[in-house]
Formats: C-alpha cells, sequence, structure tokens
C-alpha cells in the first residue's frame, strides 16, 4: 500500500469516527423559547423530508440519462418520502405551525447533494442514501425516546411512522455499497456532516 493510500485510509477513519460521535452528542431537551420541542421536531423533521424530495428528484434526473436501471428504486424512495412530506404536514397544521426557517436550505441541499453524488455512479448515489439516511434514523431514535417522555402520542406517532422506510433507505444503501467503499469515505462525511448541521440549525 502507498503511503497516500495509508494517508487516505487515516483520514477516513477519522472522518468517519468523529461524524457518528458528533451524531451521538445531540440531544433533545425542552425548549426555552416560544416555540415547543415537539414542534421543533415536527417542522425540522418537514423540512429534511423536503430536502430527501430534492436529493431523489436530482438522482433521478441523473440517472434517466446514465443509470436507468436504478429509476424505480429511487422513484420508491421518493414516493416514500413525498408521503412523510404529507405525514409531517398534516400534524403541523393541526398545531397551527408553519414550514421550519430551514425549508428551503434543506431542498436546496438535498438538489446538490443527489446531483453531485448521481454524477459519482450507483455507488455514489448509494453512499448518499446510507450517509443522510444513517443520520436520520439517529436523530428519529432520539426524537421518539423524548417525545415518549413527554406523552406526546401525536407527535410520537407521526415521527413513528417514517421510521421503518427510513431504515430501508438506509440498509438499501449499505447492501448496494453505499457504507463501505473507502473512496466515497469523503463523500459520506460531508453529507453526513451537512445533514447533521441542518437538523442542528432547525432545532435552535
Amino acid at each position: 500500500m502507498s503511503i497516500a493510500s495509508i494517508f487516505y485510509s487515516d483520514f477516513i477513519y477519522f472522518s468517519l469516527k468523529n461524524s457518528r460521535l458528533f451524531q451521538l452528542r445531540m440531544k433533545y431537551k425542552d425548549s426555552k423559547g416560544s416555540l415547543d420541542t415537539p414542534k421543533k421536531i415536527l417542522k425540522v423533521n418537514h423540512a429534511g423530508e423536503f430536502g430527501a424530495i430534492n436529493i431523489y428528484r436530482s438522482q433521478i434526473f441523473v440517472s434517466r440519462i446514465f443509470m436507468r436501471d436504478l429509476v424505480p428504486l429511487l422513484e420508491s424512495f421518493l414516493a416514500d418520502e413525498k408521503r412523510h412530506l404529507q405525514i409531517f404536514w398534516a400534524e403541523i397544521q393541526s398545531r397551527n405551525g408553519v414550514k421550519c426557517k430551514s425549508f428551503w436550505l434543506c431542498g436546496l441541499g438535498g438538489y446538490f447533494m443527489g446531483f453531485v453524488s448521481a454524477l459519482l455512479g450507483k455507488k455514489g448515489i448509494m453512499a448518499c442514501t446510507w450517509a443522510v439516511e444513517s443520520v436520520v434514523v439517529n436523530h428519529l431514535n432520539t426524537q421518539l425516546a423524548y417525545l415518549e417522555s413527554k406523552s406526546d402520542r401525536a407527535a410520537y406517532n407521526t415521527v413513528a411512522a417514517i421510521l421503518e422506510d427510513e431504515k430501508n433507505h438506509r440498509d438499501i444503501g449499505s447492501e448496494h455499497g453505499g457504507a463501505n467503499n473507502i473512496w466515497y469515505g469523503p463523500l459520506r462525511f460531508a453529507i453526513s456532516l451537512f445533514t447533521e448541521s441542518v437538523i442542528r440549525f432547525g432545532m435552535r
């Protein structure tokens, strides 16, 4: 193995290790502002679904040109995310809420991440899927624990309604080489970091 490969491997290990630690530090607690935490969670998740929709839209656009065999799978992911968007919006409206301040940032960021990852081929798409959904599943589980402690059954059920779909997307990304290919480590790290950062920004 060359010296460059050794340094690259060390960088990937450090990046992934620290991105996972970064995810684990997020704690959901009672809001000190006028907007309570369950409402924030619903709004952030709604914005995240909009981001995911745009990831898959841009990936489908590129795949229709270069990887037509992937289009049916990506369209199934897109259908899931559109349904999730409506689930969260219905609960937000029942609480007289509005869209999250990070809504359009998620949309633009999602389209960019989807487009770049698709240009890197099938493994790039799967690396993007795995990275995003790994962060999302981590947060959903933490959110559910918080909402259960607050006895907010409506918010809990809304979040729980999408968990299995997101786990499935993550696992498919892993099964198709998105989790372990060393050359896609920087992409996974960048996408994980952006996803985590946007969630934290929305929860402020």
